[in-house]
């Protein structure tokens, strides 16, 4: 039995028609429901399976929606916290730029300081240095200004003996004992420099001190240039790590947020150091000035101390030498030699009348308290040739019997003018020994013989 059966079979029984067109009608009214109700039972499951698929869908769609949203959240909070994480880690580079560049005026200032404080020290020791100098140079310009003064009067009183000679021999005797007191003062002078001397080789070592102590600044500074470099490696390899580290965002955040108050901090605390570096910059940069300033002023003084002191040691030398030549002067016109001897200057010359060896003519000089000859200059070699006469042979005071091609004369004295033949010295081994031979008119020439002939010779005292 199908549906349709079924239907009609649970409808109440409907009464029989009537034979009229109403009832005809009604008939038709039923057999079409009846024909149409199964249509329409297919229609409504249709439409109710329609809205139930509608209703899923816009569970779906609500779902998709929530689902797009939470999504599009996240993506949202995940782009706002890599943009805080870039702005933090913005901040922090920034910060570390701040503070390394901080770090770097600090200390360059540190630098500056050292370097004046360094300089300020310098050009103490050398304004103290200066300042001994120059109380030791005006020391010396008074003592040079005495003694030149004592100098000048002693010139006077010398010009005065000098003209005076004759009558004054026995006020000579006390002229000596002024003259050995001079000697012993001038000894002091010669004391005196002596330690300027030492003073200028102390101020040197000083100098190589402070060389060695700029080298040891100079290895100092590139150390720390290697530890900076060290620290730019170790921040090479942090930034490495803080790119490894965008997994972490919220917890490098914070770490960031940290790390960006504590540079602040650093900053403001080198900030703060910068400016009492600068000042104390300043300030040693003042003093460095004053100290120059007066250095410079020393060291004009100094200069003109040292003028003065070697205008007075100009004039003191020229004294000197006056002394000197007025006492050589005096002293030659004491020179009486005895008889039989020839006077040129303050030496005395005896020519030999008969011969002997080179050995036993000297010792004949030593037993006169003379010496053989010594020839030293074109006026020595001229007068020992007008003293042997024309065409003579004379021993002289030059061998080399001790060291073989050495010549030395008997006063121990190198040979430096030299008047020898042509030929001579031969190098021959047994001809150690020296004569003269003249000339008329010439300053005649030197020969080396053998030392056991017989020659005559001329001493000298």
């Amino acid at each position: 039995m199908d549906i349709d059966d079924h239907i009609y079979n649970n409808k109440r029984p409907i009464m029989p028609c009537k034979k009229d067109g109403a009832g005809e009608q009604h008939s038709v009214y039923l057999w079409r429901w009846k024909r149409h109700f199964p249509t329409a039972a297919v229609c409504l499951g249709l439409l109710c399976v329609l809205l139930l698929a509608g209703i899923i869908g816009l569970l779906l769609s609500r779902e998709f929606d929530m689902f797009s949203l939470k999504h599009s959240s996240s993506s949202t909070s995940y782009n706002t916290l890599t943009k805080e994480r870039d702005q933090l880690q913005t901040s922090y580079n920034t910060l570390t730029k701040e503070r390394d560049q901080l770090q770097t005026s600090y200390n360059t200032l540190t630098k500056e300081r050292d370097q004046l404080q360094t300089s300020n020290n310098t050009l103490t020791k050398e304004r103290d240095q200066l300042q001994t100098s120059y109380n030791t140079l005006t020391k010396e310009r008074d003592q040079l200004q005495t003694s030149y003064n004592t100098l000048t009067k002693e010139r006077d009183q010398l010009q005065t003996s000098y003209n005076t000679l004759t009558k004054e021999r026995d006020q000579l005797q006390t002229s000596y004992n002024t003259l050995t007191e001079e000697r012993d003062q001038l000894q002091t002078s010669s004391n005196t420099l002596t330690k300027e001397r030492d003073q200028l080789q102390i101020s040197s070592n000083n100098l190589t001190k402070e060389r060695d102590q700029l080298q040891t600044s100079f290895n100092t500074l590139t150390k720390e240039r290697d530890h900076l470099q060290t620290i730019s490696n170790t921040l090479t390899k942090e930034r490495d790590q803080l790119q490894t580290s965008s997994n972490n965002l919220t917890k490098e955040r914070d770490q960031l947020q940290t790390s960006y108050n504590t540079l602040t901090k650093e900053r403001d605390q080198l900030q703060t150091s910068s400016n009492t570096l600068t000042k104390e910059r300043d300030q040693l940069q003042t003093s460095n000035n004053t100290l120059t300033a007066e250095r410079d002023q020393l060291q004009t003084s100094y200069n003109t101390l040292t003028k003065q002191r070697d205008q007075l040691q100009t004039s003191y030398n020229s004294l000197t030498k006056e002394r000197d030549q007025l006492q050589t002067t005096r002293n030659v016109q004491l020179i009486v030699c005895p008889d039989g001897w020839k006077k040129l200057g303050s030496s005395c010359y005896y020519v030999s009348t008969e011969t002997k060896s080179w050995e036993e003519s000297r010792q004949d000089c030593r037993n006169r308290g003379a010496d053989l000859v010594v020839i030293k200059s074109e006026d020595d070699q001229t007068f020992v040739n007008w003293l042997c006469g024309v065409k003579n042979y004379v021993w002289i005071g030059l061998t080399d019997s001790v060291s073989e091609g050495t010549w030395k004369w008997v006063d121990d004295t190198p040979l430096t003018t030299k008047y020898w033949n042509s030929k001579d010295p031969n190098g021959g081994g047994a001809e150690n020994c020296v004569y003269f031979y003249s000339w008329s008119s010439d300053t005649g020439e030197w020969w080396d013989y053998d030392c056991s002939y017989k020659y005559r010779w001329i001493c000298e005292k």
